[in-house]
């Protein structure tokens, strides 16, 4: 997808913070810091030194945990793309007109049932084994909660699909679990600076919605018109 800095780096760094933001994700993050940890919502803003560090490191385990499994479906991506090297260009267009359809139901323009159905899982792991429950239970993050932001997620793995290697469709997915990780962990650290912008990003979940579709309308039109290395080349142009 060509040289630094990649705009398909940026994207999927991006998609990974707007996934957090999703409606399935984002009110949720409290009762999640909560369980992960041990320690009740009312006292995770006001908790002190040592259960900080327990809360930070619970969600630290917790990111690595749903990390594990998108590094792994990034590889996928990028090992089905490297098999179906000869389909190349029928593969592109595949996921130009895919991401495209995500973009459209991201805004609500077009409707896909599946997609409304959303898993979550719970269990009772942390409150059994302690702050190390958090690793599979991130696991499980990565697995049970795809629905919910399955258009950006989908439109990630179908970016990783297109690259040249296996370790571009890590990079993609490993950069998207960033930018899903960062907010998590930024959380647990200001949590009642973050329990303030949350209530701000409820309130405007349809523009959050709309900036989340054009990017991902964007991004599609990028790779259905094979301009992500035109778009490289300028950044790289910008830049040096």
């Amino acid at each position: 997808m060509g040289a630094n800095p990649d705009i398909g780096i940026l994207i999927a760094f991006t998609a990974g913070i707007i996934s957090f933001l999703s409606p399935c994700i984002l009110p949720l993050i409290p009762g999640y810091l909560s369980f992960i940890s041990g320690i009740s919502v009312d006292r995770l803003g006001e908790s002190s030194g040592q259960d900080r560090i327990k809360i930070l490191s619970a969600t630290i385990l917790f990111v690595i945990g749903f990390a594990i499994i998108f590094v792994a479906l990034g590889a996928s991506a990028g090992l089905m793309g490297v098999s179906l090297m000869s389909y190349r260009s029928i593969l592109t267009k595949v996921a130009g007109i895919t991401i495209i359809l995500f973009a459209l139901f991201t805004m609500e323009i077009i409707k896909i049932p599946q997609l409304y159905n959303t898993k979550r899982f719970q269990s009772n792991t942390t409150r059994e084994r302690g702050i190390w429950g958090a690793l599979p239970l991130g696991m499980a993050f990565g697995f049970a909660w795809t629905p919910c932001v399955g258009p950006i997620l989908g439109s990630i793995f179908m970016v990783a699909a297109t690259g040249d290697t296996v370790n571009q469709g890590t990079m993609l997915l490993s950069v998207y679990a960033l930018g899903l990780g960062i907010p998590f962990i930024a959380t647990a650290l200001f949590f009642n600076t973050a329990l303030n912008t949350f209530g701000w990003i409820k309130k405007n979940y349809r523009t959050v919605n709309i900036i989340s579709g054009l990017l991902l309308l964007l991004m599609g039109v990028l790779i259905l018109t094979d301009k992500m290395n035109v778009v490289n080349t300028y950044i790289l142009k910008l830049t040096s």
